[in-house]
C-alpha cells in the first residue's frame, strides 16, 4: 500500500515502542514504515510520499527536533507528531516553533494517537 494518505513513519529508538506503534497502526488499516532513528528515516526511500511521521523527542544521536530541522533543510514539508515523557512548556513552544502539528506525552492514552494521525491524513490525503 504506498496511498500517501496511508503511510505513516514511525521513529523511535526503543524497539517496543516501534513494534507496538506500527501493530496498532496497522491494525486501523495503515501503512506504516518503522525507523530505530533520524538517519534511517532519511534514507527511506518512500519518505516523500509520507502522510505523516511520528517521532519520538528524546533519541539519541538525532533528537526529534535535529530530525525535523534535517528534515526541513531538505525541504521535505512533513506533518509531525512529536511523542514526549514531559510535554512541558518549553518543549510545546519548541514544538510549535517547529512547526509540529501535535505533541502526545507518553504513555499514550486510549485513541489519541491514531485519532491525530487520521486529522492529518484526512487534511493531507
Amino acid at each position: 500500500m504506498s496511498d500517501r494518505r496511508n503511510l505513516v513513519l514511525i521513529v523511535d529508538h526503543d524497539q517496543a515502542v516501534r513494534d507496538a506503534l506500527q501493530f496498532a497502526l496497522r491494525l486501523e488499516g495503515l501503512c506504516v514504515h518503522v525507523h530505530s532513528g533520524g538517519a534511517a528515516l532519511l534514507a527511506d526511500p518512500d519518505l516523500s510520499r509520507a502522510g505523516c511521521v511520528v517521532l519520538d523527542e528524546r533519541m539519541p544521536q538525532m533528537d526529534g527536533f535535529a530530525l525535523l530541522d534535517n528534515l526541513q533543510a531538505r525541504n521535505i514539508a512533513l506533518p509531525a507528531i512529536l511523542l514526549t515523557s514531559h510535554a512541558t512548556t518549553m518543549v510545546k513552544a519548541r514544538a510549535d516553533a517547529a512547526g509540529v502539528r501535535m505533541v502526545l506525552e507518553k504513555p499514550l492514552l486510549g485513541n489519541v494517537l491514531i485519532d491525530n494521525i487520521r486529522d492529518i491524513l484526512s487534511v493531507n490525503g
